[in-house]
């Protein structure tokens, strides 16, 4: 390889591990985990998570079961759920929001979406539409 060939693989590289960084990829930013808090009588919860860099899939979210997805890009992270004929989506991670937290909770319930940075103080974010 020439001095010019090694050059611009090395700027390329620099441009690389640049973006990388600014993005956060490779490392675990933070932890997303949303529990389906809903009355027992109620049918589970359809739950889909993403952002624009990964579809992290759709998931069938019993009473009671916790779902947790780990953000590794500095990146809105949305969600949507189904319940019946209720529909709703939310900022699962927002990093101007949540950039300072290792973990993110969310809380469905009957009445919205209740976000928590210590899974113990809660504030509703979002409520249910319907279909």
């Amino acid at each position: 390889m020439d001095g010019r060939s090694s050059y611009v693989l090395f700027l390329v590289s620099v441009f690389i591990f640049s973006v990388a960084g600014r993005l956060g990829l490779g490392k675990r930013i933070a932890t997303v985990h949303v529990t389906n808090s809903m009355p027992r009588e109620l049918q589970p919860i359809q739950l889909g998570c993403n952002s624009r860099y990964k579809d992290h899939g759709m998931h069938q979210l019993h009473v009671g079961e916790d779902y947790q997805f780990g953000v590794e890009e500095k990146a809105l992270h949305f969600c949507e759920a189904i319940s019946g004929r209720q529909i709703a989506s939310w900022h699962a991670y927002q990093p101007r929001r949540d950039w300072n937290h290792k973990a993110v909770f969310w809380r469905v319930k009957e009445n919205g979406f209740f976000l928590s940075w210590d899974n113990s103080s809660w504030v509703r974010k979002s409520i249910w539409q319907t279909e």
